[in-house]
């Protein structure tokens, strides 16, 4: 598959909000699979704003981002935070250039390995409600084709998360509809904790077998997570190999 095909491929994926297996934290999580698919980025993440405006991580291509993510949130610093707050794109080709702007952020990204960022605001009809954070492990800039791509990409997730439902979208729906996104995936980590546990595996690992579970059986992930906390369905169900 070429770059053209594999382009347009992301952006269908990021559109389909009728299949019976897709949600917004699908939709999200494909959203970070393609920025770092796409692009010489090595892991994305993606926060959105709770009913106090604060940001949550939402999901992430790998569990260091969420750490980083974590503390971005806990010390109100970093460039996702620049980005949410501003609504401009913010980029730090090499983080060790950053250290008086982000003095928290920037030794906690450079110790999980990172050494490039680069965060654009999620925004819709004029409203933040998030943002979109590439990280590198080398110093990296991203072309302007690059970003132009990352910012088309964060708007049709965007787009797509808020008007899953297919009901009209108001105004105050918009933060109704992000902190449902937030809550599911309070869920879905409680699940993925309680499947880790059952396996003895680790998180990354129990959350990629739980939404193989949810593919095969055409569920959502959320709905399987769902099942998991309510003791609806047991981990060993899950964890079981496919037939």
């Amino acid at each position: 598959m070429n770059r053209e095909q594999a382009i347009t491929e992301a952006f269908v994926s990021l559109t389909d909000t009728v299949a019976d297996d897709v949600d917004p934290l699908t939709l999200l999580r494909r959203l970070v699979d393609h920025c770092v698919e796409l692009t010489d980025m090595d892991a994305a993440g993606v926060m959105l704003a709770n009913a106090r405006g604060r940001l949550q991580s939402a999901a992430v291509t790998e569990e260091r981002v969420e750490i980083t993510e974590m503390f971005q949130a806990q010390t109100d610093e970093g460039p996702c935070i620049d980005a949410y707050n501003s609504g401009e794109a913010v980029h730090a080709d090499d983080l060790t250039a950053h250290e008086d702007r982000w003095p928290v952020f920037t030794p906690l990204a450079l110790a999980a390995g990172y050494s490039a960022a680069h965060s654009f605001p999620l925004r819709l009809r004029g409203q933040n409600i998030g943002a979109l954070n590439l990280l590198a492990r080398t110093s990296t800039a991203l072309t302007a084709e690059d970003a132009g791509l990352l910012e088309a990409l964060a708007a049709t997730a965007t787009t797509a998360v808020l008007t899953w439902s297919g009901e009209p979208l108001r105004e105050y729906d918009i933060v109704t509809r992000t902190q449902a996104a937030l809550s599911s995936k309070v869920v879905l980590d409680i699940a993925v904790g309680m499947l880790a546990a059952a396996a003895a595996t680790t998180p990354g690992d129990a959350g990629r077998r739980l939404r193989a579970y949810a593919a095969a059986h055409h569920q959502r992930p959320t709905d399987v997570a769902d099942a998991l906390v309510r003791r609806r369905l047991t981990p060993q169900a899950v964890l079981a190999p496919a037939p």
